[in-house]
């Protein structure tokens, strides 16, 4: 294999990964703790299971940067039917349903009504933040059940529940897009809409399951960071769409040309995103910096983009 092909893949970014990580053991004596590291895994929870349904759409050539909005509307919109109700199930079907629906109307106007899937989801993430905002009233929501506040913080055998919760994701999520015709098709149709339109595949109809799927996923997303919080916040998410997508491109996925990316690789983006986050945080570096450092990370993301390109 070309050993620049090898290093611009998935491999190259686990080497990222384990320099980022060695640096911030050599600074700090706090970082390669047990508790950091389970406090790490927890922290990149909300924003690896967001780059799910993001690796998703930008494999079959589109982008999605309403996902933030998603979480924060469809996550108030549960939290108060829990408050209001004391179920959590229920509480849980209607955000998951929510970030659905939203994703829906995503993918119709893109699918069906050929608008370019930047300037929808562009309008889409102020029209659903603006709605979150108008539906909480600017307030958190809170008094949320107890028995909810347990899946973001709960453990089993000794891991937080996150931890399994992103586990049993990626490998279901990996098994659709490597080992499923659906996930042949995504591939199909980033690659080469037209070729896979002759090729009798329904493209309209994968585009707007695919945008439903980032609007699940998001709003999945958003019981995480509800559960954490213990709280609804319609400021939910802000910025997540950027840290989404840099996941899913730093892991292998092109923003160039579609029907690129792998599960894995975002996985492990998502994990080296919340590693800086962290090591810089024990480091105490000034919120400022951490901000220049986190746009310097979207630019490494462009940059192994476009190297990908080069050499493939």
């Amino acid at each position: 294999m070309n050993f620049k092909k090898l290093m611009t893949g998935s491999f190259g970014t686990l080497c990222l990964l384990i320099i980022l990580l060695a640096v911030f053991a050599c600074l700090s004596n706090l970082f390669f703790t047990p508790s950091n590291i389970t406090n790490l895994l927890v922290q990149s929870g909300t924003n690896a299971i967001i780059a799910i349904g993001m690796t998703f759409v930008i494999i079959s050539g589109n982008i999605d940067i309403s996902v933030g909005a998603v979480l924060a509307l469809a996550g108030c919109m549960g939290a108060r039917v829990m408050v209001l109700t004391g179920s959590t199930v229920l509480g849980v079907f209607i955000t998951l349903g929510m970030g659905a629906v939203l994703g829906l109307l995503n993918g119709t106007m893109v699918a069906y009504l050929g608008f370019q899937p930047f300037i929808v989801t562009l309008a889409t993430m102020w029209l659903y933040r603006g709605c979150a905002y108008l539906f909480t009233g600017g307030r958190a929501i809170v008094g949320l059940p107890a028995s909810f506040v347990q899946i973001g913080r709960g453990m089993i055998f000794n891991l937080p529940n996150v931890v399994w919760m992103i586990a049993v994701l990626y490998i279901v999520m990996w098994f659709i897009l490597q080992k499923t015709t659906f996930g042949r098709k995504i591939c199909a149709i980033g690659d080469n809409q037209e070729s896979a339109r002759l090729s009798g595949i329904n493209v309209k109809r994968t585009k707007l399951i695919v945008f439903c799927m980032s609007g699940f996923f998001a709003a999945l997303s958003g019981l995480v960071y509800m559960s954490r919080l213990n709280s609804g916040q319609p400021i939910a998410g802000q910025s997540y769409e950027m840290y989404a997508i840099a996941a899913a491109v730093i892991g292998g996925a092109s923003l160039v040309k579609g029907g690129i990316g792998n599960i894995v690789g975002t996985l492990i983006g998502a994990i080296f995103i919340a590693g800086l986050q962290n090591g810089l945080t024990i480091l105490n570096v000034n919120t400022y910096w951490q901000q220049v450092c986190m746009g310097l990370v979207v630019l490494l993301a462009v940059g192994l983009d476009r190297l990908r390109k080069t050499v493939s």
